[in-house]
């Protein structure tokens, strides 16, 4: 029976959206095959929302980028042994750099390739490999008009997100129901920004209110400290990650976060309003224009880190929770952006660019489907691909499978 392959790698920005996926298309009996890189992020996220899926990883290129070409060779060769051993039919990308060789490798066997595009700026990964695709499903509105091969979908989010009622969500996380909630959350590695800012951010806000804060791996005892010194008046539930984000999003009056694209989009799916402060690091800015989505209808309100003060972070707070109508139509008007159907609109148009057929029947033919030499394709992609990329920082991934690239 032949499968779909999703890849992903990174961040849980780019691979949250190829598990959900991934379960997805388990509940309808079929088997998905997962491409990572390897990181430890990834891996606990897998092993966490999805162990029971069929994993490979690829390994982490070099630092040094003359080493890049090379390392994109050898991972397109084993990614193509992977995609014939276990009858690829097609391939989706969620992003990351574990794309690039696997989108190679299923065009040397001419399968067809789907992009997901989770932010309103096109990432690098996508911008080469957009050449190569059938189709770029896009997370944010503002996306789908950056060319004509994209579609709005929306992006995947787990199956609570949009459906989990304030007080249902309070209540199982033991929560006060009366007290505003603030929710904290610098995506899947944490922020070390929010992490300082938000506790000293609060030391002078008077408001009552209930903080539930996000702080990443390794981080919570240090962010749990800092909370010492807010005022009696603000009770603080730290925690590292989280597997329940639809119910902390939708136990929330208010969220603190910075501004990747599955996060705008879980802002949209659920009401809530933000105060978004975008990671400034990125070359094309990408999360400023995510944020600027919400912000354009009303939905958010952007404050960006250089300069920021946290005593006028904290009267923002403060003023916002004072005003339970203004946070009720920002949500309202965030929500009006949002797709809750992404999985099915997304899963549908693969079924009918790839066909029933070969999905449920016919397996992959060994030598039949594409020639064993990958060379040209590589060189499709071409030195201009090469040259904007950033290489990874080196260290293996184990393989999940043996054959895994060394």
């Amino acid at each position: 029976m032949g499968r779909l392959c999703l890849v992903s790698g990174g961040t849980g920005g780019h691979l949250m959206p190829a598990l959900v996926l991934a379960r997805s298309m388990q509940e309808r009996g079929r088997e998905p095959l997962l491409v990572i890189e390897g990181r430890d992020v990834e891996r606990e996220l897998v092993r966490r929302e999805l162990p029971d899926v069929a994993a490979v990883e690829l390994s982490r290129s070099s630092a040094s980028p003359f080493l890049l070409p090379m390392w994109l060779m050898r991972a397109t060769l084993a990614a193509r042994r992977h995609l014939r051993e276990h009858h690829v039919k097609g391939v989706i990308s969620t992003g990351g750099r574990a794309s690039l060789p696997v989108a190679l490798a299923a065009r040397s066997l001419r399968l067809p390739l789907f992009l997901l595009e989770q932010n309103a700026v096109i990432g690098r990964a996508n911008r080469w490999l957009l050449p190569l695709s059938r189709r770029m499903y896009v997370g944010l509105p503002d996306a789908s008009d950056c060319h004509d091969r994209a579609l709005f979908t929306g992006t995947p989010l787990r199956s609570g997100f949009g459906y989990v009622q304030r007080e249902e969500a309070r209540r199982s996380l033991g929560l006060l129901p009366d007290v505003p909630v603030v929710l904290v959350t610098g995506g899947s590695q944490g922020a070390r920004s929010l992490n300082e800012v938000v506790p000293a951010a609060l030391q002078g806000v008077r408001a009552k209110m209930q903080i539930m804060h996000l702080s990443g791996l390794g981080n919570d005892a240090a962010v749990r400290h800092r909370y010492a010194d807010v005022r009696r008046e603000t009770v603080a539930h730290v925690r590292a990650v989280a597997a329940d984000m639809d119910r902390l999003f939708a136990a929330a009056d208010l969220i603190i976060c910075r501004g990747g694209g599955t996060t705008v989009s879980e802002l949209m799916a659920v009401g809530r309003p933000a105060i978004i402060l975008p990671y400034p690091y990125h070359k094309d800015r990408q999360q400023l224009h995510n944020a600027r989505v919400l912000e354009r209808v009303g939905a958010a309100i952007i404050q960006e880190e250089a300069g920021l003060e946290p005593a006028a972070l904290g009267d923002l707070i403060e003023e916002l929770l004072l005003d339970p109508d203004r946070l009720r139509e920002m949500g309202d008007r965030g929500r009006q952006l949002g797709r809750l159907d992404a999985v099915e609109a997304i899963l549908e148009d693969v079924r009918n660019e790839v066909g029933d057929h070969e999905l449920g029947g016919d397996e992959l033919g060994g030598d039949e489907v594409g020639g064993d030499e990958v060379g040209g394709d590589v060189a499709d992609v071409g030195e201009s691909g090469l040259e904007g990329l950033r290489p990874v920082v080196g260290e293996r991934g184990a393989a999940a499978r043996r054959g895994g690239v060394a």
